[in-house]
């Protein structure tokens, strides 16, 4: 990314410390996007072109957003030859093929065709969800395991937990969705109990989520059903409660990724915007502000115009429009839209509470 200013090359100096500074933000950076892993199909004829292909498919869905994304006609040329994509190839210790593509290639290639482009910055999603398996046990998932409800941990249930957990990973892995696990520590459990998540009551939960500085709450409740494990989602996001009412283990994180996309992805090339940035009090202020957008894909070049009684003005080359790009760069916890409208007109930021060096 491009980015020249006086200001900038006067101030470099002092903002050393603060430009390698990463704050602890909420939103995760998915810097293997562009990877994907696949187990090998044993009835192809040729196992590197297939691994290809199906890493291909698999990428398309990440990087659009859309789960239809490897049936749509003008993405099939992608699909047809994906090894003028490839930037690598290999094996794991499993021998599944890691499958590794240009990410400046396909973005090229998808923004030409005008389709949308999801990015690396994605919203950090935190997972409560409650078992039960269907002869009294239940359990509630964390991240170090599963914790009981008060009745003893049958191999049965802990067949279970292991089943929907790793179905639940496979699936945010296949949408490039970061996800997040309770501690389910002194704290979680004095907060929160497997009574709270299977009756439905999300304030206690989202109050109890807060530590985690997630984007989202996504709480579920598994049970077994006539045709495998049966759901009852429900996706907090703000002020926003979407029940996803008996549905299938991966249908939570389908729906979460999907609203996701549909809010954040881009599409079409860069054009000029203005930002103006207020409350940069301090050099620190100055170089967390211009590093941050300097890692965001969406912005293809940062230019600073101006810093005057703590309003930072910069022009930005960004792709997608204007609601898009407030919606990401609002991600990562370092800058929140203004109250207050600027004077200068483009989108207005502020640093963040918090978004200060110490």
């Amino acid at each position: 990314m491009g980015s020249s200013s006086s200001l900038r090359r006067s101030l470099a100096a002092a903002l050393v410390v603060a430009v390698v500074w990463t704050p602890s933000g909420r939103a995760a950076t998915l810097a293997n996007l562009y990877s994907v892993t696949v187990a090998p199909d044993p009835a192809a004829a040729d196992q590197r072109e297939a691994a290809t292909q199906a890493a291909m498919a698999r990428l398309l869905i990440r990087v659009t957003g859309s789960r239809s994304a490897p049936i749509d006609p003008a993405l099939q040329p992608l699909l047809a030859e994906p090894e003028k994509y490839l930037s690598s190839y290999g094996d794991d210790r499993q021998g599944r093929a890691l499958v590794g593509f240009s990410r400046g290639q396909v973005e090229r290639v998808l923004t030409e065709l005008g389709k949308p482009v999801w990015g690396p910055e994605r919203p950090l999603t935190l997972l409560w969800v409650a078992i039960d398996d269907g002869a009294g046990g239940r359990a509630l998932l964390g991240a170090g395991g599963a914790s009981d409800c008060g009745t003893p941990m049958t191999p049965r249930m802990m067949e279970r937990n292991v089943a929907v957990r790793e179905e639940i990973v496979a699936a945010a892995d296949e949408r490039g969705l970061p996800i997040a696990w309770p501690l389910l520590d002194l704290q979680d459990l004095g907060a929160v109990t497997c009574t709270d998540v299977w009756g439905g009551f999300e304030d206690e939960i989202v109050a109890a989520s807060a530590r985690y500085r997630a984007d989202a709450v996504l709480i579920g409740k598994v049970r077994p059903g006539t045709l495998g494990s049966e759901v009852e989602w429900l996706f907090v996001h703000g002020v926003e409660r979407q029940p996803l009412p008996l549905a299938g283990v991966r249908d939570g994180i389908d729906s979460a990724a999907d609203r996701y996309a549909a809010d954040l992805a881009t599409v079409g090339g860069a054009s000029l915007t203005l930002l103006t940035v207020s409350n940069v009090l301090a050099p620190a202020d100055y170089g967390r502000v211009v590093s941050y957008l300097e890692r965001q894909s969406v912005l293809e070049t940062v230019d600073v115009e101006s810093l005057d009684n703590g309003t930072l003005r910069l022009r930005v080359a960004a792709r997608g429009d204007a609601r898009v790009l407030e919606r990401v760069l609002a991600l990562g916890g370092v800058l929140r839209p203004a109250a207050a409208a600027s004077s200068f007109g483009g989108l207005n930021f502020e640093v963040a509470p918090g978004g200060s060096s110490p």
